[in-house]
Order: C-alpha cells, then sequence, then structure tokens
C-alpha cells in the first residue's frame, strides 16, 4: 500500500480488486452447461435407466405384444411429452430448482419438497440396485462364472444348471442334485419319485443371487447382520456417484459424453450377438406379435400411462433441476420433443436385445419363451446372466452387459442426488461455494441410509422401499404440477415463455392439452393405480404389520409435507404484517398465495439481481476493510503531561509498500509529533484533552491505489 501527496483518499478501484469482485460473483453463480449437447445427453440419461431393459419389454409382451405399441404412443403424445415440455420450460425460465420454482405460487412449495423426499427415497434403492450389478461385474473378471454352476456349498438339492445336466440328458437320465440318475435301472417308483422332483428345479443362476448375493434370511425382521461384500459394493457407488457430481453439472455434464452414449453401443452388440443366437427369431416373433383383443382392457393402458410416465422421471424434481442450469435462450421445444422421442425408442431397441435372447434360451430349454420371460431384478440378475453364460467367452458379455446397467442406472442416480444439492444451495445460497461439501454430506446420508438393504434381509427392505415410495403418489404430484403450471399460473403464461426463449410461438393445441387432456389422462392413471393396487407380499405371504405401516408412511409422507407447507405458508403469512400499501382483507391475502412473489422472474433477470448483490456485498466489505487498515496504522495516540504520543505499526502501515506516515497534532499544552520512516508527510488535526483518538480532516496525503 503506498501514499502520496496531496489530494483525497479514494475508493480501491485497481486491476486486483476488480478481478477480486469477479470471483466473488462467479462465487454466487449457479452454473450453467457448458453446451446444449450435455444438456440434452443429461436428460436423456436421466430419463434412461434400468427400467429400460428390465421392466418395458415384460410389459410389453404381456399387454399385447405389438398391439402395445399403440397406446404407448397415445399416453407418449398426451402425457409423457406434455409433462416432461412442461417441467423444462418452468426449470429453464426461471432457473430454479425442484423447490424454489414453486415461488411462483408459493402455497404449493411443500410440492417441490415432497418431490424430493421421493427422490431421495428413490435413491436409496436405487443404488443397491446398482450395487448388486456392480457385484455382479466384479464377478465377471473369474475363469468359471459363479452362476453357472450348482457346485457352491449353499446350493440345495433342487439347483440346475443347464451346462452340467446336458451330458446325463443326452443319455436319456434324469439330473438331480448334482447326480445322473440312469433310468433303465431304477425300480419304477424311485423313477416316478425323481421326475416329480424334477418338476420344481431352480437355476443355479437363481439360487446364486437369492443365496450366493443376497444371503437371504426368511424375513425382513431377521437381518442376521451387514453382508460386507455388498456394503462395500454399496459404497463404491455412492464413491462413483459422488465423483460425477463433484462438481455439480461442471463434472457430470462432461460425464455424459460417456455414460449416456456407450450404453447404446453395448445394447448394439448385444443385439448383434443375440439375433446370430438360433432361435433369437422366436423371442422377437413373440415379443411383436400383436393381441389386437387387448386394446380393450383398461390395465393396458394403465400399464402404458405408468411405462411413459416413470420411465421420463416426470416429478421427481431432477427435470426441473437440470432444465434450470439451461441458457435462457436454448430451444427447449426441440430438446423436449428429442428427449422425449429418443427414451421411447430406446424401451423398445431394448426389447429386442431381452427378446432375442430369450427365445434362444426357450428353444435350448424346448420351452415357450412366456415361461422364460420375467422382469426386473429376475430378468437382470437371473434370466440374463444363464442366457450369456451359455455363449462362448461368457465372462466379456457378461462384464458388458452388467457395465451397461451400471451405466444407464448411474446417470439417473446423478439427476436424483443433483436435484437434492441443487435445492440446498438454492436455498442457503452461502453454501454454493462449498457445494462440493454439500454433494459428500448427501452421499454419506444416503450410504448409511442404505445400509439396512447390505444384511441378509436387504432385499426384503430394498423391495419395500421400491414399491412404496414412488407409486401413485408420484401420480399426484404431476397431476398438481400440471394444474397448478397450467390452470393457476397459466398456460398462455407457459406458451408465451417459450416464445421469449426460443423465439418461435407454440401451437394453440398445447394450451388444450395441458389445461384439459392431459390433466384428464393423469387423473385417469391414478384412479387406475387406485383400482388395482395390491398389498405387496413375499412369497404370497404379506409382511410383518409394522413392515406394511412403514410402507405406507413412505407413500403418504411426501403428500403430508404437502399439505403442512401449504397450512404453514398460510399461517406465516397471516401473522406477517401486510407489506402491501392498499390494506387487504384475509381472503385477498390468501389468494396472494397462489400468484407468483417478489421471487418469481426470468433466469436472466434473476441472475444480474445476484451479480449486482454479490459485487455489492464486495464492495461493502472492501469499504470496511479499508476503514480498518485507515484505524490500524495508527493504533492509539494518547496524552501524556500535555504532549501527544502516536504509536505506529509497521507491518499494517507499510502493507504493500514501503511508504509512511508523520502526524502532527494540536495538543493541549504543546504540540505532539508521531512520525515513522524517512518520508515525512503532514497531517494536521486536533487531539482531543481526553486522550480520545484524534480526529482529522483535510488530510495532506492520499493513499495511492
Amino acid at each position: 500500500m503506498k501514499f502520496r501527496k496531496k489530494g483525497k483518499f479514494e475508493p480501491e478501484t485497481t486491476a486486483a480488486a476488480t478481478g477480486d469482485a469477479e470471483t466473488s460473483v462467479k462465487k454466487s453463480d449457479r452454473g450453467q452447461w457448458g453446451n446444449q449437447a450435455e444438456f440434452i445427453l443429461s436428460c436423456l440419461g436421466y430419463a434412461m435407466g434400468l427400467g429400460n431393459v428390465w421392466k418395458f419389454p415384460y410389459t410389453c409382451f404381456s399387454n399385447g405384444g405389438g398391439a402395445y405399441l399403440i397406446p404407448y404412443v397415445i399416453v407418449l403424445t398426451f402425457i409423457g411429452i406434455p409433462t416432461f415440455f412442461l417441467e423444462l420450460i418452468m426449470g429453464q425460465y426461471s432457473g430454479k430448482g425442484a423447490v424454489q420454482v414453486w415461488c411462483l405460487a408459493p402455497f404449493f412449495k411443500g410440492v417441490g419438497m415432497g418431490s424430493l423426499l421421493i427422490s431421495g427415497m428413490i435413491n436409496i434403492f436405487y443404488t443397491m440396485l446398482l450395487a448388486y450389478c456392480l457385484y455382479y461385474f466384479a464377478m465377471c473378471f473369474q475363469k468359471n462364472l459363479p452362476w453357472d454352476t450348482c457346485q457352491h456349498s449353499y446350493n440345495t438339492p433342487a439347483c440346475f444348471n443347464q451346462r452340467e445336466a446336458k451330458p446325463c440328458h443326452d443319455v436319456e437320465g434324469i439330473w438331480y442334485n448334482n447326480t445322473c440318475y440312469n433310468t433303465t435301472t431304477l425300480e419304477p417308483e424311485r423313477t416316478e419319485e425323481l421326475k416329480n422332483l424334477t418338476q420344481n428345479l431352480v437355476a443355479s443362476s437363481q439360487e446364486y443371487f437369492v443365496r450366493g448375493v443376497l444371503e437371504q434370511s426368511d424375513g425382513i425382521d431377521q437381518p442376521n447382520g451387514i453382508k460386507m461384500e455388498l456394503a462395500l459394493c454399496l459404497l463404491g457407488m455412492w464413491i462413483l456417484c459422488f465423483f460425477c457430481i463433484l462438481k455439480g453439472i461442471e463434472s457430470s455434464g462432461k460425464i455424459v459424453y460417456f455414460t449416456t452414449t456407450f450404453p447404446y453401443v453395448v445394447l448394439t452388440i448385444l443385439l448383434i450377438r443375440g439375433a446370430l443366437l438360433d432361435g433369437s427369431l422366436i423371442g422377437i416373433k413373440f415379443y411383436l406379435t400383436p393381441d389386437w383383443k387387448r386394446l380393450g382392457d383398461a390395465k393396458v393402458w394403465g400399464d402404458a400411462a405408468g411405462q411413459i410416465f416413470f420411465a421420463l422421471s416426470v416429478g421427481a424434481g431432477g427435470l426441473l433441476t437440470y432444465s434450470s442450469y439451461s441458457p435462457f435462450y436454448s430451444n427447449i421445444y426441440r430438446t423436449a420433443l428429442f428427449v422425449a422421442i429418443a427414451n421411447a425408442c430406446t424401451d423398445w431397441y431394448a426389447g429386442f436385445v431381452v427378446f432375442s435372447a430369450l427365445g434362444y434360451m426357450a428353444k435350448a430349454q424346448n420351452t415357450a419363451v412366456k415361461d422364460v420371460a420375467t422382469s426386473g431384478s429376475g430378468l437382470a440378475f437371473v434370466v440374463y446372466p444363464q442366457v450369456l453364460a451359455t455363449l462362448p467367452v461368457p465372462q466379456l458379455w457378461s462384464a458388458m452387459f452388467f457395465f451397461m446397467l451400471i451405466l444407464l442406472g448411474l446417470d439417473s442416480l446423478n439427476a436424483g442426488v443433483e436435484a437434492l444439492i441443487t435445492s440446498t444451495v438454492d436455498k442457503w445460497t452461502l453454501l454454493r461455494p462449498y457445494k462440493t461439501l454439500v454433494a459428500l454430506g448427501w452421499c454419506i446420508l444416503f450410504y448409511l441410509l442404505g445400509l439396512p438393504m447390505c444384511t441378509r434381509a436387504g432385499f426384503y427392505w430394498l423391495d419395500l422401499v421400491s414399491y412404496y415410495s414412488s407409486g401413485w403418489t408420484l401420480v399426484i404430484i404431476g397431476i398438481i404440477e400440471v394444474v397448478v403450471f397450467a390452470w393457476v399460473y397459466g398456460a398462455k403464461k407457459v406458451m408465451a415463455h417459450v416464445k421469449e426463449m426460443t423465439g418461435n410461438r407454440l401451437y394453440p393445441h398445447w394450451w388444450f392439452v395441458w389445461t384439459f387432456i392431459t390433466p384428464l389422462f393423469l387423473l385417469a392413471v391414478l384412479i387406475f393405480n387406485l383400482v388395482y393396487f395390491k398389498p405387496l407380499l413375499w412369497n404370497k405371504v404379506e409382511p410383518p404389520t409394522w413392515a406394511t405401516a412403514l410402507g405406507w408412511c413412505m407413500t403418504l409422507a411426501p403428500l403430508a409435507i404437502i399439505i403442512i407447507v401449504g397450512i404453514y405458508v398460510t399461517i406465516r403469512t397471516y401473522m406477517k404484517p401486510d407489506p402491501s400499501p392498499v390494506k387487504r382483507n384475509c381472503g385477498q391475502r390468501f389468494a396472494q398465495l397462489f400468484k407468483p412473489n417478489s421471487d418469481w422472474m426470468p433466469a436472466y433477470e434473476a441472475k444480474e439481481l445476484e451479480e449486482k448483490v454479490a459485487r455489492a456485498a464486495y464492495r461493502s466489505k472492501s469499504e470496511q476493510d479499508e476503514t480498518q487498515s485507515q484505524d490500524d496504522a495508527i493504533s492509539t495516540i494518547t496524552r501524556v503531561n500535555g504532549k501527544i504520543d502516536g504509536e505506529y505499526d509497521e507491518d499494517k502501515a507499510r502493507q504493500n509498500g514501503n511508504a509512511s506516515v508523520r502526524l502532527e497534532a494540536k495538543g493541549e499544552n504543546g504540540h505532539a509529533v508521531a512520525g515513522y520512516g524517512d518520508n515525512h508527510y503532514q497531517h494536521n488535526g486536533i487531539a482531543s484533552s481526553t486522550g480520545n483518538p484524534v480526529s482529522y480532516e483535510n488530510s495532506a496525503y492520499e493513499k495511492d491505489l
């Protein structure tokens, strides 16, 4: 810090200071996607998931095969794309996350909290599924795949492996309990007994999953300790997730170039390999053969709506979060259409991959495709590994399959966690520079909450959470979103926002779809889910009462949050003084809760406001620092025997230079001089007779900035 003669003290305006101010602004910035491709791939990765591979194909063939395409496309048009598009619009326009976006109608702020609660519960069980995939992926690097044999200590006499039984079947023997029985030498009674026993054989891959991987206990109330291998795999998935979201969208936006595109490469490779298998066409024909009579079944339409709604991840907060980081003038219309259609095509594409392999397996076992087809974890961890084990170099194909599942699930997991992180730092903006620590905190919390799923009763916990956490409650949140955005806020305003962001006017049919068709379709889906809802059963046995009660608590908790927060916001409004200059009655104040508050504005205006606030805060801090520096330059001035002695702190005075100050003050009984260094500059001031600090004016020096 330098001093120079004459002039006056001026505020700091150096380039270094300007750089510091910009750094302060940058720390307060939410950030944006690096480019449009990152946003599109992230949304596509979020929409794609495990359900594309292990749920849709089974849902398709069980609901009429090729005929299922008709309700699927209709529901995609009137439910999937409109709700998906609506969330992307509101997120991009406001630049706010899943909770803060509800400042457009503060009474419904609990909707955002409820959606994040659902997202959190999904994160817990979804990561456990990925931990299973990681476990299987690690097991692929063995000489012999562990699920392709019945030679383990945990295998039962009913364990059956096609490869091991083939030599026995070739000589028309009976294979049971790893033993080949020659029917020509057995007594008729023993032969009949063995034939009856072979009616209830269990595949080696099934026993490996249940007895080897899960070591499953007899019930949810029998945890029998944590299985460390699963706990480590769960930890590995959360570590992987943390490094993906380490810097928010800055890091996850780069990773999606690989995690979103590579699964398509693997699917294509598996499809080509599956199409070359004997019997693949049988499976594909079974997959696509239409059953037109099923179109009159309400369940088919309900399943189509459920598949579309959940496949696009609407209502869970991730889409609002991702779109809030999109540049304001991005073409959100094109993005919404591309992602929604690409996700639907991925569903159908994955069906060919799955059923080509199932057709091969059905022919090999001389059975019908419907007898080997299944969905969910049964397909991923039992049936498909069994198919892959019969191929040449099974380790390679199995590793590719489970690696693909990990990538498919990882993008969805990243989005779910990012929604929570964004809402946290948007609420407490001081945490934005520490976003990495916030991400770490959420990952640690979710890992601890997932540990019960690593016990021997873990699969019961996983099934319980997945069954009750994201069913018709998510549909209710979807209905509220559409009604609030289209009716309370106004579909015409939404269309105007699209015009402002893209420069293109939407066709009028969008107003009609958002206002009437989509809410009615969603209401029909809700009614369908409630009518056909069945309590969870494990092996046709109901869970303990406390487990069912806990499940219903998970279902009703998001709805309770919506109601409680609405009541809280209403009470808080009435308790606060009315800020309006015009006196309003209670009804008018309550109606204001359904209108945008002062925080609702276009994203670019919010960003400009945040930058101004950040710069103002920096200037205020700089002025305080300068005042402190001046006060520190002369630490004390006291009156002793009529003279004023000044003490000078060299470190504080010199700072960035070797300049010094000479202070001359007039005391009651004479003059006192305080000086330092070689260069002397005069400062005229009047010393207080009480010994208080000297007051001065019209300095003859000024700080050189």
